[in-house]
């Protein structure tokens, strides 16, 4: 962590992380916090320096540049606010496969840690909704975001087929949209196989899938509400769900779901949607008087 002038202890602001995260108008946006100053640039983020000859020039703080270009990675990762305080600490596992998943998310950062350079599989979280999917992808991506430094992008596949369908009345191309996310190191795609599942949606998917594939130092993480697998019910009276009724290969095609299974661990989830037992805080009964 870059020294600084003064070293309060656990902040009330930041928990002396030095940072803080926050929901911005639905995107996740992180900022220095004010208990960090650094004696070197004053907060500035540029100072002066003599190079070999004796002449000064302006340079980029080298105590604080690192957290400011961490936390410049994580305003362009493209999260969602809503996961501001998602982390792995904050995952709460219900059931042998989500402890299972919640296990894997570890063992795959521990990995990472021990390994940054060296290609390996991603990851494929697969189950229902209302499992934590997306939190446990997410707290991977911010985690390798802030600590590690990483390139790392965050998309729903569902929203960036519609930005794109966008982008072609306002005469931007397709790989304008997608480029980025296709040259990041660690990219989580969030809602796969989610949509229409249409010719064109099919082609876009597989840009993003076989350029991933044939890079060999990029890691995809993914999410998905199919299985590998059919699982429909036997009990007619049973009711079903788009995860039961189709694998993930009916949806995505041989092709891709080849290249899946080469690119990826796939790991299984289950239980009840937790989103059903949130309930909202109690109204408040306005009395007349």
């Amino acid at each position: 962590m870059p020294s600084t002038k003064t070293q309060p202890k656990d902040c009330p602001k930041c928990r002396d992380k030095k940072y803080n995260l926050s929901n911005h108008k639905g995107k996740l946006r992180a900022k220095l916090c004010s208990c960090f100053l650094c004696k070197e640039c004053d907060g500035e983020g540029r100072t002066f320096r003599q190079d070999d000859k004796g002449m000064a020039f302006l340079a980029d703080c080298s105590f604080c540049f690192s957290l400011r270009k961490r936390l410049r990675l994580l305003d362009d990762s493209g999260i969602p606010g809503k996961f501001s305080y998602s982390t792995l600490e904050t995952y709460q596992p219900i059931g042998l496969q989500n402890k299972k998943a919640f296990s894997r998310a570890k063992d795959f950062l521990e990995d990472f840690y021990t390994t940054p350079k060296q290609p390996y599989r991603g990851l494929l979280f697969m189950g229902g909704p209302g499992l934590g999917k997306t939190h446990l992808v997410v707290a991977i991506l911010k985690q390798l975001i802030l600590e590690e430094e990483v390139d790392g992008k965050f998309v729903d596949f569902f929203q960036l087929l519609s930005d794109i369908r966008h982008g072609y009345s306002h005469d931007q191309s397709e790989m304008s949209l997608i480029e980025p996310y296709l040259k990041s190191r660690v990219l989580v795609i969030d809602e796969l196989a989610k949509g229409r599942n249409n010719e064109w949606e099919q082609t876009i998917l597989d840009q993003f899938i076989s350029s991933r594939y044939n890079a060999g130092d990029k890691v995809t993480l993914f999410t998905t509400n199919y299985s590998d697998q059919g699982n429909a019910p036997t009990d007619t009276n049973e009711r079903t769900t788009p995860f039961q009724k189709q694998s993930l290969e009916e949806k995505v095609g041989d092709r891709i779901f080849s290249r899946l299974s080469q690119m990826c661990d796939f790991i299984k989830m289950d239980g009840e949607d937790y989103r059903t037992k949130i309930k909202p805080p109690p109204r408040a009964i306005r009395k007349i008087n």
